[in-house]
């Protein structure tokens, strides 16, 4: 386990890591701190991601795939879910579906991060129903923009 976070096992392949800042655990689950939720199939992605919305007062849950994100609705409600548009066996479609079946996360705003330049792909993702679609690794200053617009 990687310095300043813990891992939460649950279910046969599904996982989530709370990653917390250095020295923050007890403050860890503090309702003043949004969560968001990141799903991506990859683990550097989830960190890099991670350290960003810890750094900017987030609380954070990460997740991989469909089971990860039915596990992670049901611990908790996250303010903002960001993910890539597809990760294993769950596609934008997918969280969206699950997002605006339930009253209690129909409202959760979806930043989808992507490598894909092609147009008809982020076009076809804000159809879906992505809030705003960004470059994955991309500004990082464009994120911070669309969180605060977001989450206030």
């Amino acid at each position: 386990m990687r310095h300043g976070s813990r891992a939460l096992a649950a279910g046969t392949c599904a996982f989530h890591n709370r990653i917390v800042a250095r020295g923050s655990l007890s403050a860890a689950g503090r309702q003043d701190r949004p969560l968001v939720l990141i799903i991506d199939e990859d683990e550097t992605v989830r960190d890099l991601y991670g350290h960003w919305f810890v750094a900017h007062g987030f609380e954070v849950m990460c997740a991989i795939g469909i089971r990860g994100l039915a596990l992670a609705l049901r611990m908790e409600c996250p303010q903002l879910i960001v993910t890539e548009l597809r990760a294993r066996d769950l596609t934008l479609s997918h969280v969206v579906a699950r997002l605006r079946s339930n009253t209690a996360t129909r409202c959760i705003p979806v930043i989808v991060v992507t490598k894909s330049c092609d147009p008809r792909a982020l076009h076809a993702a804000k159809a879906e129903g992505a809030t705003v679609v960004l470059r994955k690794f991309g500004d990082f200053q464009e994120l911070q923009t669309w969180v605060t617009a977001l989450c206030g």
